[in-house]
């Protein structure tokens, strides 16, 4: 098969915007991304709760996700180009003790310039709905469900539309002269010597080795100058077996559809005023669990999760089949509904109309992305569920690290500097994400 300047494996969120920023800073270069699926943004992209925020702990994640939010409010606003981008808002409703707790992590998000909204118990009862702040219950006392004391609006955050965002980049890239494979998948990586001696068994020790590209399930061969690894929960299958750690385990995360019709209580909460210019209720994490609850107006429904952490196995290995991940109606039922009932009241009785499950990717070092090079390798991923909302600062940092190497100085969208090792290992300099949904 032609050989290609830049391969990149994997055309969700995080390798579409690398394989965009590599094709426009290097037009003259030949790129190729190869997909196992018939279209960009099908896999993890396509079934994630697809929100962004900048409310983050890690200052360097704060920094992330405000480029990239920035740069897709460029695209929709500027360049007329729809991606979906909806500011409804995160309302973290917080505990006496988690807002004491959290306390630290507010005032470096101003000093970092992240724009929040402090809202107290009276004024949460009056903006949403049906709230129960006073856990009374025999159930409540049971799970041990915290009072609601605060809430915390951060306005710089939403939802947005992973298959409107991924277009956008992939009709770019295909503009900008890149191609992409679809319907194929790498099988793995090719590693052989930079000098070649003729040897059977080549590359040996003492022969200095680098990627040479990828072989595909159908046992060709797509050779490239550098290969950009950017499959998500799947780095592991490809980096593993040559001796590159991929540093990335996969769990499972499911979302339900409640509907809201039918029902007027959750009409009324669904579209909750005075929180943006979309009229609904903005993104509201609970506080046990990490249970969360998103509006979706279209659909007249709430997409409804949770940070289920303890008993949710990780996985190295994850099936490249994600049909076989299936959400479970038990969970619901068991876990999550006991607890959203007692919050909103509005909810019992009121049952998933669908359900899906997706993998997050996770860095467990730190909760916090990576991207860092090997000889004729780079490998970006780890970005523990928030991959969508920081895709284009890493498609940049990739770009960055392809032309100036691993201590590249990257610019981040609005000339926001960031240097590419502090997402390496060998030189890692970030903080560890707290906040991770």
């Amino acid at each position: 098969m032609q050989d290609f300047d830049i391969l990149v494996v994997g055309a969700g969120i995080v390798g579409i915007a690398s394989a965009y920023h590599l094709q426009r800073n290097s037009p003259g270069k030949k790129v190729l991304v190869v997909e196992r699926l018939g279209d960009v943004g099908q896999a993890n992209t396509g079934r994630s709760n697809a929100m962004f925020r900048n409310t983050f702990t890690s200052v360097d994640n704060q920094t992330l996700a405000s480029s990239a939010i920035d740069f897709y409010m460029h695209v929709q606003n500027d360049l007329g180009i729809d991606v979906g981008m909806d500011s409804i808002g995160y309302m973290w409703l917080m505990s006496e003790a988690q807002l004491s707790a959290a306390e630290g992590h507010i005032r470096r998000m101003v000093a970092n310039g992240v724009e929040v909204k402090r809202y107290s118990e009276e004024e949460l009862r009056r903006a949403i709905p049906g709230l129960e702040t006073r856990q009374r219950s025999d159930d409540s006392r049971l799970m041990s469900l915290p009072d609601v004391a605060h809430g915390l609006f951060g306005p710089k955050c939403g939802r947005l539309a992973p298959e409107k965002l991924t277009g956008f980049y992939r009709d770019a890239f295909v503009e900008a002269g890149g191609k992409i494979l679809f319907n194929q998948s790498a099988r793995k990586l090719l590693v052989e010597p930079r000098d070649r001696i003729g040897i059977d068994g080549e590359p040996f020790v003492w022969q200095r080795s680098r990627v040479a590209g990828v072989e595909l399930a159908d046992g060709k061969e797509v050779r490239a100058g550098t290969t950009v690894v950017a499959a998500g929960a799947w780095n592991n299958k490809l980096t593993d077996p040559m001796g590159t750690d991929g540093h990335a385990k996969a769990k499972k995360r499911q979302l339900f559809a409640v509907p809201a019709g039918g029902v007027p209580l959750l009409g009324d909460l669904l579209f909750a005023k005075g929180f943006n210019p979309s009229g609904t209720l903005p993104f509201v994490i609970l506080p046990k669990s990490g249970l969360f609850i998103k509006p979706v107006k279209e659909s007249n429904e709430f997409w409804i999760g949770c940070e289920d952490e303890v008993n949710r196995p990780y996985m190295s290995y994850p099936d490249d089949d994600l049909e076989k991940f299936l959400a479970e109606p038990a969970y619901y039922e068991n876990d999550i509904h006991q607890i959203l009932k007692e919050y909103l009241p509005q909810f019992a009785g009121v049952r998933p109309s669908r359900m899906w499950a997706g993998l997050y990717s996770y860095n467990t070092l730190d909760n916090m992305p990576y991207v860092f090079p090997e000889e004729g390798l780079i490998v970006v991923g780890g970005d523990s569920g928030s991959g969508v909302m920081k895709g284009d600062s890493l498609g940049r940092l990739v770009d960055a690290v392809y032309r100036d190497g691993w201590d590249a100085e990257a610019s981040l969208y609005g000339d926001v500097p960031y240097r590419a090792s502090k997402l390496s290992f060998a030189h890692r300099d970030v903080e560890r994400e707290d906040w991770v949904l």
